[in-house]
């Protein structure tokens, strides 16, 4: 925080500053620079004890890093859950295909897990289609909400065809949208043929998949905000008659441009109309 100033300190600084805007070229303000040591002439800090006190995330950042925290813990979670899944699959049950577990889950009840991992194929599996269906299809991505930078097309389509060549099953293309059963059963349909233990390493492999995706999309978007950051610096600025250039840093002029009235400086102010 900049020191606090007495009323008439801060009337002279603001009178003072008035004069500065008015008297001084605006590229030659600029463009004026002072060196390391420099400090402003209200506040008395340098640049560097300007940019530690005001380091730290914008708001932009800070929402990105919480989705990025979501993101690893809701992978650690499928790590840990899918483990577990395969434990406790009954014996009597794991010969039984897994999209018609899902179709029917009411009839499996005694399988206490289900509704998880339903919930994560569709917060997996069902993504991970989208996202293939719009690489491919040259429509915008988007992971979970964020959107992908189209230098990442060409990367993520390579990969998905990784996925699919490990996995030996498709993910979402165009003749998807005429397929009758992909219509009936969506994600689900990408899970035929598979055991109950398969079907949740499937669901486990596109899941840890579809969340490095995000993840990677997630750190570049935080990296791009963190471009948009505030730069605070100082600058030497000429006032009128005075016989030396002064500093005055970033901080100051946007504070002091907060506080000034809504009319410029010398104008008078608009008489109300009765």
């Amino acid at each position: 925080m900049v020191n606090s100033l007495p009323e008439a300190g801060f009337n002279a600084y603001f009178t003072m500053y008035c004069g500065l805007k008015d008297s001084m070229p605006k590229e030659a303000a600029a463009e004026a620079t002072q060196p390391d040591d420099a400090t402003c002439w209200l506040c008395g800090r340098t640049s560097s004890e300007i940019g530690s006190a005001l380091s730290g995330d914008t708001e932009d950042e800070a929402k990105i890093s919480k989705e990025i925290a979501a993101t690893k813990a809701a992978k650690d979670a499928l790590q840990t859950n899918a483990a577990k899944w395969r434990e406790v699959v009954p014996e009597a049950f794991k010969e039984f295909d897994l999209a018609f577990v899902l179709q029917n889950a009411d009839q499996f009840k005694s399988m206490q897990f289900l509704s998880l991992l339903t919930d994560e194929g569709r917060n997996t599996v069902r993504e991970l289609d989208e996202v293939s269906f719009a690489v491919r299809k040259g429509a915008p991505i988007k992971m979970s909400g964020t959107p992908v930078d189209e230098s990442q097309r060409a990367s993520i389509a390579s990969r998905l065809n990784d996925f699919e060549k490990t996995t030996s099953r498709k993910l979402k293309r165009e003749q998807d949208l005429h397929d009758v059963e992909y219509q009936r059963l969506g994600y689900i349909a990408r899970l035929s043929g598979l055991k109950l233990v398969d079907g949740i390493d499937y669901i486990k492999e596109a899941g840890l998949f579809y969340y490095d995706l995000q993840l990677e999309a997630r750190e570049k978007a935080r990296l791009a905000a963190s471009k948009h950051r505030p730069v605070w610096k100082l600058r030497s600025v000429k006032f009128r008659d005075f016989p030396k250039e002064i500093s005055i840093c970033t901080v100051c002029e946007r504070l002091l441009k907060e506080f000034r009235p809504g009319v410029e400086a010398g104008q008078p102010k608009a008489t109300p109309i009765a």
